[in-house]
């Protein structure tokens, strides 16, 4: 029973070959012409991570005064990222999109790249 399992793979990997089915000019072409169809996010998208509502700062520091708050959980638009006054370690800063504003990386989990200031 195991030797005809195996054989069953090797024989759709065969027919299939290294990717699956798909030829390799096929996924060439699909990664240079990315569908127009699909909808793009055009911010990267980031989640609250506290446990308290996070501070928006009007500069990337927590000297800074504090523009709004956001709620643990809370999903946000992040224009760029770039250095600031550390928290727990972390010395990242994404600026908010639509929002004249800072929050710690610390605090925020980006869910895709966030682009430098």
């Amino acid at each position: 029973m195991k030797k005809s399992v195996v054989m069953c793979a090797l024989v759709a990997g065969l027919a299939l070959g290294p990717l699956g089915g798909v030829s390799w000019a096929a996924q060439q072409q699909t990664a240079a012409e990315p569908d127009s169809a699909a909808p793009r996010a055009a911010y990267p998208v980031g989640e609250v991570v506290s446990d308290a509502p996070l501070h928006v700062r009007q500069k990337p520091t927590v000297y800074s005064g504090i523009v709004k708050s956001l709620r643990p959980g809370q999903r946000v638009l992040l224009n760029c990222q770039t250095r600031g006054g550390w928290v727990d370690g972390n010395p990242v800063w994404y600026r908010l999109q639509g929002s004249k504003g800072w929050v710690s990386a610390r605090f925020v989990h980006n869910h895709q790249p966030v682009r430098p200031c």
